[in-house]
């Protein structure tokens, strides 16, 4: 197993505690931080009908064809 070390701003190693004290599965930062390494680099798993539906959303967006909620 090789090592990587990573700064983290001094407010997030407070969040990063808080976060291991409210998820005590997680033993030690580095639990946690594989483990969220993971979830990033995993495939997302979307339908076809999901990926079709952001492409026109994407689409629509581009073309400036939406409306603002206080139209709607």
């Amino acid at each position: 197993m090789s090592t990587l070390n990573v700064k983290v701003p001094d407010e997030m190693d407070e969040d990063i505690e808080a976060f291991l004290e409210a998820h005590p599965h997680y033993l030690n930062k580095s639990e946690l931080v594989r483990d969220a390494l993971r979830h990033m680099m995993e495939t997302p798993r979307l339908s076809d009908r999901t990926v079709e539906d952001d492409r026109v959303s994407r689409q629509q967006i581009e073309d400036g064809d939406v409306v603002g909620l206080e139209e709607l």
